[in-house]
């Protein structure tokens, strides 16, 4: 007896790679979140170095 398979439905592709780009981007977002923002100091430049005395 032949097994009745229905093929799959045509949306079935794109939703997939919809749901594998939604996880991506959520976890982009966590990890973007999870960073810590380190503050930054002023670049302290010694101008008088080049000059002659």
């Amino acid at each position: 007896m032949a097994i009745n398979r229905r093929p799959p439905h045509p949306a079935r592709g794109p939703v997939i790679l919809l749901v594998i780009l939604a996880v991506l981007i959520g976890a982009v977002v966590l990890i973007a979140q999870s960073v810590d923002e380190v503050p930054q100091r002023p670049i302290e430049v010694d101008v008088a170095r080049d000059q002659p005395s």
